[in-house]
């Protein structure tokens, strides 16, 4: 027990030593800290301080080292004998052994280490307590104390600043503001803005191609340095303390800027290739019932947008064949619809395998699924074209076989099949010519074959054609740049429309078309009115209403520019449509003068009972004239009927709103009547409506597409037909607001008035009508 509790002893007085021999060495490091804090406190710091402070303090560690030593085991007993006023030196006595003891000797020793034993038990040490004053005689420590508290003092607010000032690290460009900004940008096809980058470790994306730009600022006489896989970036200067370095990133890699013991900043870039589109059918090409055109959907997924969409095919029967290919109109969506033209194609009325080709801004290409879908024909009649079709064909199928099909062109140039025009055969032998000698007269030789086949099959139609598909595209080009900012002028639009509306007589006249002129002239004012409308949408920045007007003109232009003769059939139909319509007007304008009769008759009866009044001489007089119109119009319906024309049910309604007006004149109840007289205007209306349309062949409907009149906030040459209809209330019959009321309706009967007016007139009358 004794032997424990003094090896407990030794380690206590072994650990004050140290501490108090520890003290003492670290005494003039200390010092020089005291004085660096001082200098920092005082605004004496900066690299040199820092560097005279860094010396100083390495060389008293040094010092202090030299003089550290740990304490000797005699000076370890000799301090537990002194703390504890131990005299004799009773641990040596303890731990002492005689050589040789007496006979008897040995109850004496031990009765020795008894007494020691219990001297030592009462042992302890006390804290350490080391002996500066022998070290530091002047008592500069309490003098370095003070000067740092005083400095303290003087720093006041600034002292925490500029204890973190000395105390950072120093930063090995020189600067102590140092910035860095990196900036990714993307490829130049993608369209994209740059991007600022913050430092981190967070993987960052970037498209191969993309440029890295590091800009250092504050960075003092050089530039930081940095490595990008490995390998180091060289900056330029951009002004003093200013650096920049550039580099294209083709690979994933590090950028680490900065060494390993003032890392500045680092990034991880995650490098890939851009993605390739994806493209397909929704719905697989499928031949238009107009037999003109192939009509599909599509659906595409593009990342950087499309630069090209293509409709490409070859002959499931020659799958060696050049391919063809359409173009296909591609807005920024992510589907749509398409309707092509194919026909001036030399598969056209071939089995063909058809895939979308996709292509991005990166250049990049993708194809759809295949799908077969047989390409409508074009309807030939002249046996010149029908043979100049043919070679066509063959020679986009087998080009081989061109010298026995040059033999085949030039006997059919020298003994034209068919009739063909002085112009055409001329055109036809020269190029015959030039494709049997394999000149450049016959360069692009399908191009040619086909516009050869439409000048033998439309004969001295072909350049009137012409004629008003150069007006079409002139007027549409014109619409196009008013959305883009540049819209043409009053006298421009409307020579623009002069020029189409001659075109287009001219090659009614050259088709041999009877139309009416009334039907011409509501077909040519609804493309007028619209044309005038897309330029004040344009002008007035409303783009996107524009852009559906401009679809809907230009549908209107293609029905007219695809209007065909018409049959002696056609024309017989056209001939009684328009009877139908001088009829149907005729009826208006005598009932609109009848209900105005009507309401100048309805005077207010007597007070009492009248049921047994008899009905007066002027009341039978109007129910005759209105059993006149009703007759009248069953006529007319008859008359439609027998040219093949299906009567419309608004003219079943009018008789219907005739007989019931006739019942009650007939019972001398005029203010009765008129709601009926009314019904039967309307009722008239609307199937004159409907026959224009018929006229311009639009179906029954409710007249021409595309005149815009529902466009929001159009303003049209009849007033602005977007606004609700206009309500007389209860107005009375001799009221100036019933008398306005029926000179509408009289001029509503007018023959041949455009439907624009039609629509605007209807609009007025409103729901009392």
């Amino acid at each position: 027990m004794m032997d424990q509790r003094l090896e407990r002893l030794r380690r206590r007085a072994r650990l004050v030593l140290l501490i108090e021999a520890l003290a003492i060495a670290m005494l003039l490091p200390l010092g020089v800290i005291a004085l660096f804090l001082i200098a920092t406190l005082l605004g004496a710091g900066g690299w040199q301080a820092d560097a005279i402070g860094l010396i100083a303090l390495a060389a008293a560690i040094i010092h202090a080292k030299r003089r550290f030593a740990p304490p000797p085991p005699g000076a370890i007993d000799r301090r537990i004998e002194q703390d504890s006023r131990l005299q004799h030196r009773p641990i040596a006595a303890y731990e002492d052994t005689p050589a040789l003891l007496a006979a008897g000797g040995d109850p004496l020793w031990q009765a020795h280490r008894a007494r020691v034993a219990a001297a030592i038990g009462g042992a302890r040490i006390s804290r350490p307590a080391p002996d500066f004053a022998s070290h530091d005689p002047y008592a500069l420590r309490a003098l370095l104390g003070l000067a740092l508290i005083a400095a303290w003092i003087a720093a006041g607010g600034d002292a925490g600043q500029r204890l973190a000032a000395s105390l950072a690290v120093p930063h090995p460009f020189g600067g102590g503001s140092l910035t860095l900004q990196a900036w990714i940008t993307p490829p130049r096809w993608t369209g994209e803005a740059p991007q600022l980058v913050e430092p981190g470790t967070k993987p960052i994306a970037a498209l191969t191609g993309s440029s890295l730009s590091l800009i250092v600022t504050g960075g003092g006489r050089g530039a930081p340095r940095a490595t990008i896989g490995g390998h180091a970036l060289k900056f330029s200067t951009i002004a003093t303390g200013s650096y920049r370095t550039t580099r294209v990133v083709t690979r994933s890699e590090s950028i680490v800027i900065g060494p390993f013991w003032d890392r500045i900043a680092r990034y991880d870039l995650v490098v890939s290739p851009p993605t390739p589109p994806r493209i397909g059918f929704t719905t697989p090409p499928y031949a238009d019932p107009d037999g003109k055109r192939v009509d599909f959907t599509w659906q595409v997924d593009s990342r950087y947008g499309l630069t090209d969409l293509a409709l490409a095919f070859r002959p499931v029967a020659a799958p060696h064949a050049k391919q063809g290919s359409a173009a296909v109109p591609h807005p920024d969506a992510a589907h749509g619809d398409a309707r092509l033209t194919l026909l001036a194609s030399p598969y056209a009325g071939m089995a063909v395998a058809a895939e979308l080709r996709a292509t991005n801004r990166a250049g990049q290409t993708a194809r759809s699924a295949v799908a077969n879908v047989v390409l409508p024909a074009p309807i030939l009649h002249n046996r010149t074209a029908q043979a100049l079709e043919a070679i066509r064909r063959a020679l986009a199928i087998t080009p081989a076989a061109r010298p026995a099909l040059a033999i085949a062109l030039t006997t059919i140039a020298h003994a034209p099949p068919g009739p063909i025009t002085p112009g055409t055969a001329r055109d036809l032998a020269s190029f015959a010519q030039g494709f049997a000698a394999d000149g450049a007269a016959a360069a692009h030789p399908e191009a040619t074959l086909w516009t050869l086949v439409q000048r033998a099959e439309q004969g001295a139609a072909f350049r009137a054609a012409r004629q008003l598909a150069k007006a079409r595209q002139a007027l549409e080009a014109a619409l196009q740049k008013a959305l883009a900012g540049q819209s043409p002028g009053a006298q421009q639009l409307q020579n623009l429309l002069s020029h189409l509306d001659a075109a287009a007589q001219a090659h009614s006249a050259a088709q041999g078309q009877q139309q009416s002129t009334g039907a011409q002239m509501m077909q040519m004012s609804a493309i007028s009115h619209l044309a005038q409308q897309i330029a004040q949408e344009a002008a007035a920045g409303q783009t996107a209403q524009a852009q559906r007007d401009l679809a809907k003109l230009r549908a209107m232009l293609r029905q007219l520019q695809n209007a065909k003769a018409a049959s002696a059939a056609q024309q017989a139909r056209q001939q009684a449509a328009q009877q139908a319509a001088k009829s149907l007007s005729s009826v208006m304008r005598r009932e609109a003068r009848l209900m105005d009769h009507t309401a100048r008759q309805d005077t207010p009866p007597p007070l009492g009972n009248q049921a047994g009044n008899p009905p007066s001489a002027q009341s039978q007089a109007l129910a005759n004239q209105q059993h006149a119109l009703e007759q009248q119009l069953r006529m007319a319906a008859q008359a439609m009927a027998k040219a093949g024309m299906m009567p419309s049910p608004q003219i079943g309604q009018g008789q219907s709103a005739m007989q019931s007006a006739q019942a009650q004149l007939k019972i001398g109840n005029q203010a009765g009547a008129l709601p009926s007289e009314r019904a039967a205007i309307r009722a008239l209306q609307q199937a004159q409506t409907a026959l224009q349309a018929m006229q311009m062949g639009h179906g029954t409907g409710g007249g021409p597409s595309g005149l815009g009149q529902h466009a929001a906030g159009g303003h049209g040459e009849y007033g602005n037909q977007s606004h609700s209809t206009i309500s007389l209330g209860r107005a009375g019959a001799h009221s100036d607001a019933r008398t306005i009321q029926n000179e509408l309706i009289r001029r509503d009967a007018e023959p041949d008035l455009p439907a624009p007016a039609h629509s605007y007139y209807h609009r007025l009358l409103g729901s009392d009508f």
